[in-house]
């Protein structure tokens, strides 16, 4: 959560965000991640340790299957 909001805060709005991480995503934050999409309208790309998720218009292409 803390690259993505620093990567909304540092980053052009007209860019998209890709954020790599570790291990798997949580459920908190795969719902603020779709908040944050739908309120910056900016698209979201997060790695993890089993799938690519891409955030978009509060939407996220696993069809919230994490």
């Amino acid at each position: 959560m803390l690259a993505v909001g620093l990567g909304v805060m540092s980053s052009p709005w007209w860019k998209q965000l890709q954020v790599v991480q570790g291990h798997r995503i949580c459920g908190d934050c795969h719902e603020a991640i779709k908040l944050i999409s739908m309120l910056k309208r900016r698209e979201i790309i997060v790695r993890d340790a089993s799938r690519f998720h891409h955030f978009s218009d509060g939407h996220c292409s696993c069809g919230d299957y994490w």
